[in-house]
Parts: structure tokens; C-alpha cells; sequence
């Protein structure tokens, strides 16, 4: 019955859509006329690259096809050009200003490129200058073009000048044209053709460009929802090795959760997080599950997407960044309502670069590295001081314990101060290499990538590796265009085995590291207690590092993406898509029989441990679509249908074995014994769903947007049928109208969407009765029939959760870009979330998974940007922006599983768990109001809820103080640019939010004076008989077991230096030893991450793994 459901609700939504877009494609067909495609509008940018590759550009903005002949045409010269919403013929002039190169506009959109024949007869000269109308500045890169020759053309050089042969009587004016200004017709009759002086007049220009969404792409001009897009060369001025970081600086909504414990681990997954939380839930840190693309762990992760397909986290981070073309963020329904029941999250969209036709092009680009550990926040005692500040508290009063402090006294002064921390750390040098090879014609192009890289960790012996092959072929015949992209990837990462960072900022800095042999004991010492009954035993950091050791993480992939493309009418094609992803992970922890962690282990058989495992994925993700887009006078129009099904298989298996005595001997095989049991997982997805999309758009001026979506899971309860998602968006581009025409104004938009998405956080098997026959199968293996034992109930009727977005937006551009402002206010709420839910004892479980949560999540941010210098004349630009974002989320509904678990976790003396409340944030501080230390007992003071003074601590008494979501985020950013020569600064900053100083709970009150070396433990803030007024509890003999109260909340306002970078691009023309070796292009880049950061928080960061500061030099070279 429900099959039928499903295949019914298919059935409807396709034919639906399909007749919507029959419907659109009918009523214009018998009235489409041939367009002249030379007018199209294009935008296209490119820095010194071959002709070749800036033609493979233009041909796909503007969809056509360019026939030339390799061996006539030798383009010699690079091409740097950058237009926007240019016509494609002023386009072409502008590219073959400098060659001698003739034009041919066949039809089918077909352009012939010939040898330029040089006329015989005296040729007309027209030569001058282009300037601004109102600043007189002269515009570098204007277009000038023969009236009755459109085809034939130059552009200014960057002082503005420009010379033009024609012959005489074959044009009767000249058209001079620029980006966002108006066009100008200059009559040659009767004028000094030598020293003309042309002046044009800025006018409102729309910044016109492609929204990659990962699908069809869409007209800028016309998209009615919020995105960012940033080129992979942008991204790799701030961070070359890491994108994804880099991305940050560019949009404040988008950010890395703040990982305090992880820092610089190579081997850490990060967690992102764009517009907040729309989801509840903590995030796991389970490494292998994300290597498997298991998202269900990470409620708020953004849904990724690598040249159309959904892609997993793990491919993200360790994908090489020179493949990378540019990065779009798709943050509100207008694009997310595009992937329907996996976007609320927002969608990050990578696409890589494409093979350029040409002669064949090689290029090579190299990274390296030093990464060095921050310690700017850590402030221990040396040798001498910890010794004092022991003896000052006490520690040493007793005549045996006198003894002790002599001898570690005659230690010092024999020269002992160890200085524990950079005993696990290391200056770690990074390298990265890519070799890239592309050519092809017209008909067929290639490419082929090799890249290999380390990134090697701070911590020793700690590292990831990549390595990976891509190939990709184009195939074009006529109308049909073919293409299939291949990948095979491996990565490989070991972990330190030197253990917790945190645990050498616990050591003594007056014990040895060694015995009088040079090696590591497992036992420093054995130190006395004051209490004369007990002894305190401390053990070396060090000395499993002696012992052989393994934790290491693999993972192997195979990716394959096929395309076919054909245009049935000039605006009407058909796609079909195809990718096969096969993965193999692997995940091995060894042990050895010396381990301490078997140190009380007596039975040798026992000692040394090795887990080893095991996943493998079977990914394949299939959609068709048609694609109509007609532009016929002030009208565009573009209908889109798509369908889409997928499948994802993926298990694993965990394999554990115990007894390795001998060190010599650590293979898996060597195992004394098996664990009994074999434990493992599964699970299988597949979804399918159909997709309609429809824009409209009239006279550049107004637009709506229209998408239907609909979906169905095998993740979701039989009942649930197809899911609906939906969005509907308006745009009006105000700098188009009338009355906006010849003001400072060169781009003013306003646009709003409103739609509705599913999240992607969802285990495989939430809604279905699960069954496992390991616990009943064993106990009897005689018997011929096997037990299920019911593992979890079932919800037929658990659905997606719906996030509904409404985002209102506005884009204001004066001066002809000079000054550039965006902002966007958005309000989404997420209702039927996926909680666990309290059901009756009599079933046998404690819950069981239902629509029953709802989160409000809203907030504004705007970016600005201004060009200060644009001196054409001296090559100088100087550009710098600010951008900023606020959010705010609020918790409408929740489960009472989610309740009993506050209850647990308000009880808590230390840290501050999540706490979920109705009204409250999903990020709010709840603590035990403090009125400090008593100044006569030295104790600490609470305020209880009835608001009397009381010693006593109690959860009951927690209420809210503050939050971790900071009031604003965002990042300052400055580039300049001055002939070959580029610089950049990136800063980030958050101000307002609020903190947990656990460092002045651990290292202050609550840490044992024997084993604390903060230099703020024995400062002049401590109680004492002598100094009432202070802000700590007098010093202790052991630790004073101090719960997390107000006293230790502080407002957290942070401001770091992301990015310095320093570039510069040679000329290999005016190097001998570069153009001997064919080099057409190189750069070098020097650039430095994590320069600084400023906190209002003084808190030990890096806990388990140091933060680094990294240092890069990156060369690029492109050999033809």
C-alpha cells in the first residue's frame, strides 16, 4: 500500500512540473525568432592567461563555439582583461586587441577566427585618449569599435590611449564603451583624428554574473536569494592550505565552531556552522563516521556539493585547493529549497577547474610550510618559583617534607628546569605539489592533475597525507557535449602518540626528564604528601613514546562523475548526470604490552591492544533535467525540471585483539587473543525527488523565482509519503529604473524569498524497528534457529523536520563600484525537529524518535566595501572591507527526553553542559549567582533563587548569565594591488559574547598546589588573613574542589590577525632563464596564518593539541 503511495505521489509531482515547463516552451516556441547572440552580455575576468583559455571562458558564459587553426594562429601574447556586462562582440575586440586576429559570427552560434590579412592600400589612423567624465581619470580596457563594423575593434592601454587602423570611408564613427558608463558615438567627419579626447559618463551598470548553485546555473541580475561567491586564488591569498577557513573572511555568517581542545590537530574534522543552529543536538567527534559521510552526528553541518553531487566533509577538507575554481555559499531558501530536504543548514557549492582547449599547458604549483606552536597562552613557573610557591603555601612544613625541598633546592641549583611543554612539540615543515597538464581543440579537451602533500602536525610524530589522481575529458559534437571527471583520492593521517598536550602543562619543572642512563622512567618519583600517610606517584609523560605505537586513519576513494549534455533548440537542453563513489576506510589503534595504560595488568596474555577498523561506502547519485532559457526583448525566461535519485551503501566492522608481548611483534596477526565478538554497523539510503524551477525576468528590472521540490527517503516512516519543500522569491533591480539614471548610483537591488527545507542530520535507520541477533545467538550455538532481539521501536509516521526561511536583502553599489554595501535580515524557524521522546516503561524503552521540537533562528548581517585608490595611470588599487553578523537563537519547543537530560545536566558542579530550555538559547550560560569571597571566612558566597546570601552551592539555584553567542562577528579585510606587486591583511573579530574561564577554575582554585605551575596560582589575588579583599580562595593544600559560578564568567571579545600575504607575479619575457624554459607565467606568494589573537579571556588554549602559527611560501608556474 504505501509503495503505491510512493510511486502515486512520484507519479503526480512529475508530471506536474514536466507539463509546467511543456507549457512555457509551447506558448514561446512558434514565436521564437533567431537572437543575435553577439549582443550577449557577459561578465569575464582573467589575469595574464593564454588566448586559449580566455576563449574556453567566454564560450561557456556566453554558449558558443570558437573554430580557429592552431598553426595559423600563434596567440604569443597573454591576455589580461576584465569586463562586466559586456557584449560578447565588444568582448572579442577587447581580447584581440594585440593580435592580428579577423572575426567571422556564423550562425549556430559559431565563431571563426582567421589570420587578419593585411590591406595593401593606405590605412586611416585614429589615435586619442578615454577618460572619465567627471574625475578626468583615464579608463583603462574601453572598448572601441567601428560603427558598420562591429567585429572590429581595440581597447585603451592603462593610461587610456588607444590606436585604431581602418580603411578610409569604412566606418562613418566610432562606438566607445566601458563598464558602467554610458556609451558613447564619436562622428569622424571634420575632426583632428590624431588627438581625439573622448570623455564618457558614468551610469548605473548592473554587476552582472553567474550564481553557481551546483545545478542550472542562474543570472545574477535575476536570482532573487542571498549568496557569496569567492574565487579559489582570493581564498588562497588568506589561507593556501586551508579554503574552507580562508571562507570566513569573505562571509561573517559563515564560521569554524570554536574547538578550544583540538587547535591545530591536522587530524581534527572542524566543525561549520552557517547562520547559526537551526538543529539541536551535540556534535560527535567521531572521525570515522564523517570519513564515511555519516552527517547524522553533526546537526548544523552545512550540506557540501563538489561540481554537482553531494560530497562528504572528509573530501572537503583534504580535496587539493589548485584544483578548486571558486566556492559559493547558498544561505537562504531562494538556493537551499534547490537540494530540498538536506539544506536548512545552508549548501556550500565547490566547483573545480575546467580543461581549457589549446596547445598543450602545463603548469606546476608548490607550498611549503612551517607551522609553529602558539604557547602565548600559557604562563607557567620555572624551576625556582614552583619550588617557592610550594613552600609558601605550606607544603614543606613537616621535617621529612624539609628534606624534599632540599633536595629538589640542590636540583635547581644544579641546573634542573625542565621546560615540559616543547617536550612533544616541534617546528613542523609542510609541503604541497601539484602537477596539472590540459589541452584539446574545439571538439575534445583534457586535463590531468597529480598532487601530493604532508601536513605535518606540531605535535611529533603527528601528520596527514594526501595524495590524489584527476582526470578529465570534454568531448563537443554539434550540440551534444559530453564530459566525465575522475578522481582517485587517498589520504592517511597518524596521530601523536606523546598523549594530551595538557598533561605536560601539569609537570614539575624541577623533575628530570630522564634517569642517569638517558631513558625515560615510568616513574619519576615518589613525592611525599603533608599529611605524612600517603605518597603521591608521578609518572613521565614521556615514556610510552619509547614503545612502538600506532593510531592512525585511511581513507581510499574512487570518484566518477559523468555528464551528457544536448541542446534540442538553441535555448533548450537536456542533461543527465552520473556519479559512482567507492570509498575504503580504515582506522588502527595499537597498544604496546608496556603501555602504562597495563601497568596494573598482571596477566601478560592481556597486555597490549590493537582495534583495527573497517568501513567501505558504495555511493551512486543519478538525476536527468530540462533546461529552457529564452531572452526575446525585456523578457527572460528560465523553467527547469529535474529528477534525482541516489543510493548510499556503507558498513563497517570493528576487530579487536589483545596480548602483544613482544615489541618486535605488532602486526594484527600476532594477537594472543580475538575479542569474542565481532561488532560492526550498517546502513543503506536512498532517496529519490523531483524538482521544478521556474524564473521569470522583465526588462532587467523586475524578477521572480519559483521552486518545487519534492522528496521522498527511505530514512522517514512509511506514512510520511512524498515531502514538499518550496520557494518563492522577488527581486527589483532599482538602478535599471529611469530615474536612477546618470546619480552616483551604479547598482541598487532589493529582493526577499521566502521557502521552506529539511536538514540532512538524520541516522539511517531513526523511524524504522531495528532487530540484532548477536545477543541471542551466541548462548546457544547448538540450536538451529536464531533469536532477534528488538533493538528499538519504529515511528511510521516521523517526517522531516521543515525549516521555513524569509530573508529580505539589499545591494547598493555608488561610484561605478567605488563603494559597495550588502545586508540581509533572515528569520527561520525549524519545526518537527527529530528528538527523542519519553514513552510509556510497559514498552520496554526508554524513547523513541518523533516530530517534536521547534528552534527560532534569526539574525542580520551586511557586508562593505569601498575601492579608495583606482589609479589606472600608476597600476594602484587599494581596496579594503568590513563585514559583521549577529544571530540569535531561541529554543520554541522541546521533547521531555531533552528535559530529563537538563535536569542532569544543571546538577553538574563543573563545566557548563547544554542546557535546553523553552524561550532560552540553544548557546545560554546557566550558573550559581556569586557574591565572591567572603572577606572573614574566605569562602565563597552564593545567591540562591530566593535571593538570600548562603556557603552552600546548589544546581537549583542556576539561572541564566550570559551566552557563548557572541553579540557580532565578523572580519576586516585590506588588499593592494600595485603593478605586479599584491598585498593583504585579514583580521577576524567577535565581540560580546560570554565565557567559562575554566582555566582560573583548574589552574586557580580547584588545582592540587603539587601539580599546578600557572604563575597566576600564587598571585596577589588570594585570600589570606592578611589580604581579605580577593578575588580567589586562600591557597590549599589539595585541590579545593570549586563548582563554576559567576565569579568565574567573563565577557568574551576576541580580535586576531587571520592573514598577511605578500605576492608577486614575474615577467618571463624579461627573464632569460624563464623564457629559455618556456615559462609563460610565475608567481610567488609569501603569506603567514594566525599571526596573532587578542582575547579579553586569558584561558589556556589547545588543551589536547597546541594551536600553530604557520608561515607558507607558495610558488606557481605555467610552462606552454
Amino acid at each position: 500500500m504505501q509503495k503505491k503511495n510512493y510511486k502515486k505521489g512520484m507519479r503526480c509531482y512529475s508530471l506536474l512540473l514536466l507539463g509546467m515547463m511543456l507549457f512555457f516552451v509551447g506558448s514561446v516556441a512558434n514565436a521564437q525568432k533567431q537572437v543575435d547572440y553577439q549582443t550577449t552580455r557577459i561578465t569575464v575576468k582573467a589575469t595574464n592567461e593564454a588566448v586559449e583559455q580566455v576563449l574556453n571562458k567566454v564560450g561557456s558564459l556566453a554558449n558558443v563555439r570558437f573554430f580557429y587553426n592552431h598553426s595559423e594562429l600563434d596567440f604569443l601574447k597573454n591576455v589580461t582583461i576584465d569586463v562586466k556586462d559586456m557584449e560578447l562582440r565588444n568582448v572579442i575586440s577587447v581580447i584581440f586587441a594585440e593580435h592580428p586576429v579577423s572575426v567571422a559570427y556564423q550562425p549556430n552560434r559559431t565563431i571563426v577566427l582567421r589570420k587578419a590579412v593585411k590591406q595593401q592600400k593606405d590605412m586611416q589612423k585614429v589615435s586619442g585618449v578615454v577618460i572619465d567624465a567627471q574625475t578626468g581619470e583615464p579608463l583603462a580596457g574601453a572598448s572601441i569599435v567601428l560603427k558598420e563594423q562591429k567585429g572590429v575593434g581595440v581597447t585603451t592601454n592603462m593610461d587610456g590611449q588607444f590606436h585604431i587602423e581602418m580603411l578610409p570611408g569604412s566606418a562613418t564613427a566610432l562606438l566607445f564603451s566601458y563598464v558602467g558608463y554610458q556609451q558613447e558615438e564619436v562622428r569622424l567627419a571634420n575632426r583632428d583624428l590624431s588627438k581625439l579626447k573622448v570623455k564618457l559618463t558614468p551610469m548605473a551598470n548592473e554587476i552582472e554574473g553567474v550564481v553557481v548553485t551546483g545545478m542550472a546555473p542562474r543570472k545574477a541580475a535575476g536570482f532573487t536569494g542571498r549568496y557569496v561567491t569567492v574565487k579559489a586564488d582570493d581564498l588562497k591569498r588568506i589561507n593556501p592550505n586551508n579554503l574552507l577557513e580562508a571562507l570566513q573572511v569573505f562571509d561573517p555568517s559563515f564560521r569554524i565552531v570554536d574547538q578550544n581542545q583540538y587547535g591545530s590537530d591536522p587530524n581534527r574534522l572542524p566543525e561549520f556552522n552557517l547562520r547559526g543552529d537551526v538543529q539541536l543536538g551535540s556534535s560527535s567527534a567521531s572521525s570515522f563516521n564523517m570519513m564515511m559521510g555519516d552527517y547524522s552526528n553533526r546537526p548544523n553541518m552545512p550540506l557540501f556539493i563538489l561540481d554537482g553531487f553531494e560530497t562528504s566533509l572528509q573530501r572537503i577538507v583534504d580535496i587539493d585547493p589548485e584544483r578548486i575554481e571558486s566556492i559559493t555559499i547558498l544561505k537562504d531558501a531562494a538556493g537551499t529549497t534547490l537540494y530540498g530536504s538536506k539544506a536548512s543548514n545552508g549548501v556550500i557549492v565547490f566547483e573545480t577547474k575546467k580543461p581549457a582547449p589549446g596547445k598543450l599547458n602545463i603548469s606546476y604549483s608548490a607550498n611549503i610550510g612551517i607551522s609553529v606552536p602558539d604557547l602565548s597562552d600559557y604562563d607557567l613557573m620555572n624551576a625556582s618559583e614552583k619550588l617557592e610557591y610550594e613552600r609558601a603555601a605550606g607544603l614543606f612544613n613537616s621535617v621529612s617534607l624539609m628534606n624534599y625541598y632540599n633536595e629538589k633546592k640542590k636540583e635547581i641549583l644544579r641546573g634542573v628546569d625542565t621546560y615540559w611543554l616543547s617536550q612533544p612539540l616541534r617546528t613542523a615543515v609542510t609541503h604541497r605539489h601539484t602537477l596539472h597538464l590540459e589541452g584539446g581543440d574545439e571538439a575534445v579537451r583534457y586535463s590531468l592533475g597529480v598532487n601530493y602533500g604532508n601536513q605535518y602536525g606540531v605535535m611529533k610524530a603527528s601528520d596527514r597525507e594526501n595524495m590524489g589522481l584527476s582526470f578529465n575529458l570534454q568531448y563537443r559534437y554539434k550540440n551534444l557535449n559530453i564530459s566525465n571527471s575522475l578522481s582517485i583520492e587517498n589520504t592517511e593521517g597518524n596521530n601523536s602518540p606523546y598523549g594530551a598536550f595538557s598533561a605536560y602543562s601539569k609537570m614539575n619543572p624541577y623533575y628530570r626528564l630522564t634517569d642517569e642512563n638517558g631513558k625515560y622512567q615510568r616513574i619519576i618519583e615518589t613525592k611525599p604528601m603533608p599529611s605524612g600517610t600517603a605518597q603521591q606517584v608521578i609518572t613521565n609523560p614521556l615514556y610510552d613514546t619509547q614503545f612502538p605505537y600506532k593510531d592512525m586513519n585511511r581513507n581510499f576513494s574512487v570518484i566518477d562523475n559523468f555528464s551528457l549534455e544536448y541542446f534540442l533548440l538553441e535555448n533548450l537542453r537536456v542533461q543527465g548526470q552520473l556519479s559512482f563513489t567507492r570509498s575504503n576506510g580504515r582506522n588502527e589503534q595499537f597498544r604496546s604490552a608496556n603501555h602504562t595504560m597495563f601497568a596494573k595488568e598482571e596477566d601478560i596474555t592481556k597486555r597490549g591492544s590493537y582495534e583495527r577498523n573497517l568501513g567501505e561506502s558504495t555511493s551512486w547519485d543519478a538525476n536527468a533535467s530540462v533546461n529552457y532559457n529564452l531572452v526575446r526583448d525585456k523578457h527572460g525566461l528560465f523553467v527547469s525540471v529535474r529528477w534525482n535519485v541516489s543510493n548510499r551503501v556503507s558498513d563497517g566492522v570493528v576487530l579487536s585483539a589483545k596480548g602483544f608481548p613482544n615489541d618486535n611483534m605488532t602486526d594484527f596477526l600476532y594477537a594472543h587473543k580475538m575479542e569474542d565478538r565481532v561488532s560492526g554497523s550498517e546502513s543503506t539510503q536512498r532517496s529519490v525527488g523531483v524538482l521544478g524551477s521556474l524564473n521569470y525576468m522583465y526588462d532587467r528590472r523586475y524578477s521572480v523565482d519559483v521552486n518545487v521540490h519534492g522528496d521522498l527517503s527511505s530514512q522517514f516512516g512509511n506514512d510520511t509519503g512524498m515531502a514538499p519543500f518550496w520557494s518563492t522569491g522577488l527581486r527589483w533591480n532599482m538602478h535599471e529604473e529611469k530615474w536612477l539614471k546618470g546619480t552616483p548610483v551604479s547598482n541598487l537591488a532589493l529582493y526577499v524569498n521566502i521557502g521552506t527545507t529539511g536538514s540532512q542530520s538524520y541516522s539511517p535507520y531513526q523511524a524504522k524497528e531495528t532487530y540484532s541477533y548477536s545477543d541471542l545467538m551466541f548462548p546457544y550455538p547448538s540450536g538451529d534457529t536464531l533469536g532477534a532481539q528488538l533493538m528499538g521501536l519504529g515511528n511510521p509516521s516521523l517526517g522531516w523536520s521543515k525549516t521555513t526561511s524569509k530573508t529580505a536583502s539589499a545591494e547598493l553599489g555608488l561610484w561605478n563600484g567605488r563603494l559597495n554595501f550588502t545586508g540581509s535580515y533572515y528569520h527561520n524557524y525549524t519545526d518537527a525537529m527529530l528528538l527523542e521522546n519519553n514513552v510509556q516503561p510497559s514498552t520496554g524503552f526508554a524513547s523513541v524518535t518523533r516530530n517534536v521540537g521547534a528552534v527560532l533562528n534569526e539574525g542580520v548581517e551586511f557586508s562593505l566595501s569601498s575601492l579608495l585608490i583606482n589609479d589606472y595611470k600608476r597600476q594602484i588599487q587599494w581596496s579594503v572591507g568590513i563585514n559583521a553578523a549577529h544571530n540569535r537563537n531561541v529554543i520554541k519547543k522541546l521533547s521531555n527526553e531533552l528535559k530529563k537530560m537538563n535536569e542532569k545536566n544543571l546538577s553538574e558542579r563543573n563545566g557548563t553542559p547544554p542546557v535546553y530550555e523553552e524561550g532560552q538559547s540553544t548557546s545560554v550560560i546557566k550558573l550559581v549567582p556569586s557574591l565572591g569571597i567572603d572577606p572573614a571566612t574566605g569562602k565563597e558566597l552564593f545567591l540562591t533563587r530566593d535571593g538570600e546570601k548562603t556557603f552552600v552551592w546548589d544546581p537549583k539555584d542556576k539561572i541564566a548569565v550570559g551566552d557563548t553567542e557572541p553579540k557580532i562577528r565578523g572580519a576586516i579585510s585590506s588588499s593592494l594591488t600595485w603593478k605586479q606587486l599584491t598585498a593583504g591583511l585579514a583580521f577576524t573579530y567577535q565581540l560580546g559574547a560570554d565565557r567559562v574561564n575554566e582555566t582560573l577554575i583548574n589552574k586557580i582554585e580547584n588545582a592540587e598546589i603539587s601539580n599546578n605551575v600557572d604563575r597566576r596560582a600564587g598571585g596577589p589575588d588570594r585570600w589570606s588573613t592578611t589580604n581579605r579583599y580577593a578575588k580567589y580562595k586562600g591557597m590549599g593544600l589539595y585541590s579545593q574542589n570549586t563548582p563554576s559560578s559567576t565569579r568565574f564568567l567573563q565577557k568574551y571579545n576576541e580580535f586576531a590577525l587571520n592573514s598577511i600575504s605578500v605576492g608577486y607575479r614575474l615577467d618571463p619575457k624579461q627573464i632569460k632563464f624563464l623564457k629559455t624554459c618556456r615559462v609563460a607565467s610565475m608567481s610567488l606568494t609569501a603569506s603567514m596564518q594566525d599571526i596573532f589573537h587578542f582575547s579579553t579571556v586569558k584561558q589556556e588554549r589547545g588543551l589536547d593539541y597546541p594551536y600553530a602559527r604557520s608561515f607558507n611560501l607558495s610558488v606557481s608556474l605555467l610552462f606552454n
